[in-house]
């Protein structure tokens, strides 16, 4: 073989692998997209999945209205009554406060339902 064909060949391996190494990172790239992707749809499912348990009777009739509905609502109301914007959001505020504290009360309910479950 000689010097030129040598020279050659190790050009072609190089552009070869670099081709390669970027095939691999384009690969990388978009596996991480896709893990996020995915991981942003599995959550997605699960809201569903919660909303469609806790908003919906079992005919499918929605019982608590979205937050988009809602807030239209509160909305239109503010805006028919703009001095009432203060004490909505002081009952929003407690709503919130009370929110909170329930779920804290259940987080609780729950841990001790766990820690006295046995162990199989």
């Amino acid at each position: 073989m000689t010097e030129v064909e040598t020279r050659r060949l190790l050009k072609a391996e190089f552009i070869r692998k670099a081709t390669l190494e970027q095939d691999i990172k384009i690969i990388n790239r978009n596996m991480e997209r896709l893990t996020k992707e995915t991981c942003i749809l599995s959550e997605q499912l699960e809201n569903q999945k919660l909303e469609k348990k806790w908003c919906f009777d079992e005919f499918g009739v929605r019982t608590q209205p979205d937050p988009h509905t809602e807030s239209l609502r509160i909305a239109g109301h503010l805006q028919e009554q703009p001095d009432m914007t203060e004490d909505v959001l002081a009952v929003l505020r407690q709503r919130k406060c009370s929110l909170g504290t329930e779920t804290a009360e259940l987080e609780r309910k729950l841990q001790a339902v766990m820690n006295t479950k046995p162990a199989m």
